[in-house]
């Protein structure tokens, strides 16, 4: 499971995120803007029209496609550009580092509405405050067309680098996710990987990379499941194991 896109503020330099996140919570009267960094799928005005209303907000959204992106945009902008930031729970500790967050006030924030195995206070704590919340979990899985693909062949890893379907597999170029699948691959938990299993690890990547038609981005390779380019998605997010 991966947790992902705790909402986390940016620091004052590049915004009053603290003043806003409070005025939101507390659903002050003032209307206001917020400027936030966000993924796809945080766009709909489904979603956002019902919190504006209800906040008094207006908010502005610009969308990246993953981590990297995100902070080279906030590298690149000027001070006030941007509030709150969505980003993906590991990640919140190396903006922390890069002194991009400021701490989240915690009688703010709906600890209620969080299951406690994803509060992640690991990757959102550091050095005793709070600078990210879960807003949004999910499963990095194998999502498979099944008019296309034999869902027995799907339990077990060994088919990702089976000729059976090679170049019929897309591989979504997220380390964390993959290099997992790669470790269950070569019969190791996750949890329990070492430097000494780099060698192994790299041979099983390079092995998965080699069988799949497709190394890209969420967007690319979800649209490459989602058209037929493809029949195979590893390390797909958790839309496409819900869709």
């Amino acid at each position: 499971m991966t947790v992902r896109n705790p909402l986390s503020s940016l620091k004052s330099r590049l915004g009053a995120a603290c003043a806003a996140v409070a005025l939101l919570a507390a659903g002050g009267a003032q209307a206001a803007d917020l400027n936030a960094l966000i993924w796809c799928d945080h766009s709909d005005p489904a979603l956002l029209q019902p919190f504006e209303e209800a906040n008094n907000v207006k908010v502005n959204v610009k969308e990246f496609e993953g981590t990297g992106a995100g902070l080279a945009i906030v590298d690149q902008s000027q001070p006030g550009d941007w509030d709150v930031m969505v980003i993906d729970s590991i990640d919140v500790p190396r903006g922390v580092e890069k002194g991009l967050f400021e701490p989240l006030p915690e009688d703010k924030l709906p600890f209620a509405d969080l299951f406690p195995e994803v509060k992640m206070d690991k990757s959102t704590v550091v050095d005793g405050k709070r600078y990210g919340i879960t807003e949004k979990f999910g499963y990095n899985t194998i999502g498979f067309n099944k008019t296309k693909v034999d869902p027995a062949d799907m339990q077990s890893l060994a088919s990702l680098t089976s000729d059976k379907y090679k170049g019929k597999i897309a591989i979504y170029d997220y380390y964390l996710p993959v290099i997992g699948m790669a470790a269950l691959a070569i019969g190791k938990k996750t949890a329990d990987l070492t430097e000494a299993d780099l060698p192994a690890l790299k041979a099983e990547l390079l092995k998965m990379k080699a069988n799949a038609k497709l190394v890209g981005e969420v967007t690319a390779s979800q649209t490459a499941l989602a058209t037929g380019e493809v029949d195979v998605l590893v390390g797909g997010g958790e839309w496409v194991t819900a869709g």
